[in-house]
């Protein structure tokens, strides 16, 4: 049975659960504060991860933690007081430390990250942007001591159980694979199957305007309240009423705020991260470089950035800083992963002048949450994807799809359901 359908939030994760519904046939409106994909989808590093499958909360992170509580590390950082506001969340995240979760999460993550750059190459090839797509080795992560690239081996292990395909580059080869580096990384590991995109915006105005060109409306609005009866779902914004038989809640960091509203207390903490850009540093003779000096995104383990080539600039990425989501911004951790960044890579003018700030919904056992809503008929929630929403949107929609449309599941579904938190 067709429905009409509206999608709340219209970062890629919304996105593409909007435009799968729609090609399925729905009458589906999908519904943003603002610009779709200008929100947490636009500052990402561009990859299109199927290796991402080792969540933050593993054994690992246990005998890190004495460290990390010094608060000096770039790739965490966090504000003492939100911590202690949110103890009661921490403890439930670290309580997921353990063996046995580490591996049902990373094969979960597998299946779903696998289904998402399958379903990602078809629509990039049907919307016509195969130029924003890099195949392959389209993630390279770098270590520039033996003792960080030792504590990767348990990653690697995790990584292989599963089937993740990489390749360990040693000293010597890193600068083949990217000239443009400085020689200070003792090792490196490749993704062997992982791509990139070189504007995570561009790719989503493509899938927006596939929805649209299918039948799909976009409607700029805030939210204000979710109502239900007999005649289906009314999304209120302070100008109007949407009414459409099922809700599709998939805004994020705000995700958790809404689904409030509504009674659902949902385990959700924020990862905010920051970037900014710069131009590609100029020829020795002085014109500006027509090519970033990256071919793929590379990831600095010790230091906790990125450094990421759009199309026409480097971008910069700050790791993870945990604290209220709507915090004023502390550009700390960018101002140093720019410094460190500038060890690595030769960087060119800054572009902006204030770095660019986003938020990322993250869960306590840091895996999203697809499926019906545990109390509404009509309401199914699509967040919790944390650091890898881009990674995972195209197979979030394709199993949100067979759950809403009631056909089989293109894979598990019980890891991501709501219903495994008691809310």
């Amino acid at each position: 049975m067709k429905k009409s359908i509206i999608v709340i939030g219209g970062g890629i994760v919304g996105v593409a659960a909007a435009l799968k519904l729609q090609l399925d046939g729905h009458k589906v409106r999908l519904i943003d504060r603002g610009q779709p994909g200008r929100e947490t989808s636009y500052g990402n590093a561009g990859v299109l991860s199927e290796s991402s499958v080792v969540v933050l909360n593993n054994p690992g992170l246990i005998k890190a933690l004495p460290k990390l509580l010094l608060n000096r590390s770039n790739g965490v950082r966090y504000n003492p007081w939100f911590v202690l506001r949110r103890l009661g969340w921490f403890i439930r995240f670290l309580a997921h430390c353990r063996p046995a979760h580490s591996r049902h999460a990373a094969l979960a993550l597998r299946g779903l990250l696998q289904l998402s750059l399958d379903q990602h190459k078809k629509w990039i090839k049907a919307a016509g942007v195969d130029h924003l797509l890099r195949h392959g080795g389209g993630w390279f992560k770098l270590f520039r001591s033996p003792k960080a690239f030792k504590n990767y081996a348990a990653e690697m292990d995790m990584m292989r159980a599963v089937g993740v395909k990489f390749s360990v580059i040693e000293r010597e080869q890193i600068r083949q694979i990217e000239p443009g580096l400085a020689p200070i990384y003792h090792k490196g590991v490749l993704m062997d199957e992982t791509c990139a995109v070189s504007s995570p915006a561009d790719l989503t105005d493509a899938y927006l305007a596939m929805f649209q060109a299918a039948g799909g409306v976009v409607e700029c609005a805030v939210i204000t309240g979710l109502a239900h009866d007999d005649d289906g779902w009314q999304v209120r914004s302070a100008e109007q009423v949407f009414c459409g038989d099922d809700v599709v809640l998939a805004a994020g960091a705000w995700s958790a705020e809404i689904a409030g509203w509504l009674g659902y207390d949902i385990p959700m903490a924020w990862e905010r991260g920051y970037h900014l850009h710069f131009a590609p540093a100029p020829t020795p003779n002085g014109t500006p470089s027509p090519t970033p000096p990256l071919g793929r995104p590379i990831l600095d383990v010790e230091g906790g950035f990125v450094v990421a080539p759009m199309r026409h600039h480097l971008r910069v990425t700050s790791g993870v800083e945990l604290t209220d989501r709507d915090a004023p911004p502390n550009f700390q951790q960018i101002t140093t992963s720019v410094a460190l960044a500038g060890e690595a890579v030769t960087l060119g003018a800054q572009i902006e002048e204030t770095p660019w700030m986003g938020r990322r919904p993250t869960l306590v056992d840091s895996l999203p949450m697809i499926g019906a809503a545990p109390r509404h008929h009509g309401l199914w929630f699509n967040f919790g994807h944390h650091h890898i929403g881009l990674s995972m949107a195209p197979g979030s929609a394709l199993l949100l799809s067979a759950l809403i449309n009631d056909t089989p599941p293109p894979l598990d579904p019980a890891p991501f359901r709501a219903s495994r938190f008691a809310m």
